[in-house]
């Protein structure tokens, strides 16, 4: 294979905002995208770095597959364990976070009437593996309920303190290095030591993380931690990471089972088959992307700030309220903003179509992009900010919003 490189001429003089957005991203003219944190937005170079792997692939599909991709695939790997601070031994490849959770979830070899633990904020994706978890199994599957406000950091750490010290049954606790949608950053290393003081393995869900918030793996010592590539790192979607504390290499296997399976664990989750492994492939040079902008400091403290100006617009200008959680639990790039007055009371259908439809109807009808849900019982607006945004952006949004706030569209939709 002819080596393939990434010309990053000119990146170190990039101006984040508009000029960024019309050279390194392929956004549509005239669309407005506050909405980074659930599928990403891929840099052109990426993009074309992925058509030249496929190309290259597609020249020679057996020698690709046979001679060339566990070599790009190693240097990937190796490239991403030395951005979290981690072991490249540890370390493999999964699609997606929420595939990272079930290969270790339904690895573990948990008896009937163990529990496993997660919270009222845990992913919905997530929230429906336990469900079918307790269903299929006979594990208790349990949620914790975290109300808003959250007071501090101190108070939640002491909310699990009693929840596990009543529920000693709990083998297996899910903690989220940033909640979705609520977007709480949760002080997993704290918490990590209490539940395994309490017996409980712990896995985080860091499928926000990379990118977005300084990350040492080893550090944070928890037993299995995952994150996705694709929300804040610019790879291709379908590429995240999944990293296994050494002394449970032996009891996790992928999803799926192939060739490879008396293997380690690296040749277990490299071959499951044939598959694309270009977005893997990008990761590393995406990292060098993500370096040549400038870096976590550069590309975190822009979009922190721009995420801190637009929330404050909104609730000047169009009466939103900010989520009441102390500062340190505040997500750099992700916001949650309370739309005023008193909802009726409703299923979790009919919430779950009301927050879509209010979604639909503001892409519809202004082409910007934005997420509402509920938590705890109130629907927030959630943003999320990337390099290629402007408060522009945000000023396109407050009359929306104002407006919706003012006719109680959000309650009749």
């Amino acid at each position: 294979m002819t080596a393939i490189t990434m010309d990053l001429s000119g990146l170190e003089d990039v101006k984040f905002g508009e000029d960024i957005r019309q050279k390194e991203f392929c956004l549509r003219l005239q669309s407005c995208f506050l909405n980074n944190g659930s599928y990403g937005t891929v840099p052109k170079r990426i993009l074309d770095f992925q058509k030249r792997y496929l190309d290259e692939m597609e020249s020679h599909p057996d020698h690709w597959m046979r001679r060339v991709i566990y070599h790009e695939w190693k240097e990937a790997r190796q490239a991403v364990a030395g951005f979290v601070g981690a072991d490249v031994e540890d370390l493999v490849f999964v699609v997606n976070a929420t595939s990272g959770v079930n290969c270790v979830l339904k690895s573990l070899k948990l008896k009937a009437g163990e529990a496993i633990l997660g919270t009222s904020l845990t992913y919905c994706s997530i929230q429906q593996l336990w469900k079918a978890m307790g269903e299929n199994s006979g594990v208790q599957a349990l949620l914790m309920e975290v109300k808003l406000p959250v007071i501090s950091e101190d108070a939640l750490v002491q909310q699990y303190d009693e929840f596990l010290t009543q529920h000693p049954q709990v083998k297996f606790v899910l903690l989220d290095h940033i909640t979705s949608p609520s977007a709480i950053v949760m002080p997993v290393k704290r918490l990590a030591a209490l539940c395994h003081q309490h017996g409980a393995m712990v896995m985080v869900d860091g499928a926000h993380a990379p990118g977005q918030l300084p990350l040492n793996i080893k550090e944070l010592d928890v037993d299995f931690y995952t994150g996705n590539l694709h929300k804040w790192l610019y790879t291709p979607r379908g590429c995240a990471l999944l990293w296994v504390r050494r002394e449970y290499h032996g009891a996790i296997s992928p999803l799926v089972t192939s060739v490879n399976r008396v293997k380690s664990l690296s040749e277990q989750f490299f071959n499951q088959g044939t598959r694309d492994h270009t977005p893997y492939l990008c990761a590393r040079h995406a990292l060098h992307f993500y370096q040549a902008i400038g870096g976590m400091n550069k590309v975190v403290g822009y979009t922190s700030d721009l995420a801190s100006q637009g929330c404050e617009l909104l609730i000047k200008e169009a009466g939103l309220i900010p989520l009441d959680i102390p500062a340190s639990m505040e997500a750099p790039n992700l916001r949650l903003l309370k739309l005023p007055g008193k909802l009726p009371v409703c299923s979790a259908e009919e919430k779950v179509n009301q927050a879509w439809l209010l979604e639909q109807r503001v892409y519809e009808e202004h082409d910007v992009q934005v997420v509402f849900d509920w938590v705890d019982g109130e629907m927030y607006l959630r943003i999320s900010t990337q390099v290629h945004n402007t408060l522009d952006d945000f000023h396109r949004l407050v009359p929306i919003m104002r407006r919706f706030c003012d006719e109680g569209v959000p309650y009749s939709v």
